[in-house]
């Protein structure tokens, strides 16, 4: 009965403590992650973006849509890529036909919207 409660007892302070570390864990912060990959058109980042699902990458292109909604701000390149800032973080003054180079976290393919998202966006230089 003792070798019982004892294996029990183990079992539960295991479990708390992997919790405990797990739920601890900071998250990333991708604003400070560097570029994995960056793209001179969104032609070439089209051809290859399954294999950046997740991943923090640049790509320059032309500005043809910004919607300001607070506290984001969604910007469009090319017609086909989504990029989500939040207004604080942007200091940016982003205007239509502007040809910028953004850096974020691609997020996936909207097939609803028919655009590709990207999360945690900055203005790359």
């Amino acid at each position: 009965m003792k070798d019982k409660f004892k294996y029990i007892l183990i079992l539960c302070l295991s479990v708390g403590v992997l919790t405990y570390l797990y739920i601890s864990n900071p998250s990333t912060n991708y604003y400070d992650v560097p570029v994995k990959y960056s793209f001179e058109n969104s032609k070439q980042f089209v051809n290859v973006q399954d294999e950046f699902v997740s991943q923090v990458v640049s790509i320059k292109g032309v500005v043809t849509d910004v919607t300001f909604s607070s506290p984001y701000i969604s910007v469009i390149l090319d017609g086909i890529l989504c990029f989500s800032f939040e207004s604080e973080k942007n200091q940016e003054n982003i205007l239509l036909t502007d040809t910028l180079s953004i850096k974020g976290r691609y997020e996936g393919y909207n097939e609803l919207l028919e655009e590709y998202s990207f999360t945690d966006c900055s203005v790359y230089n």
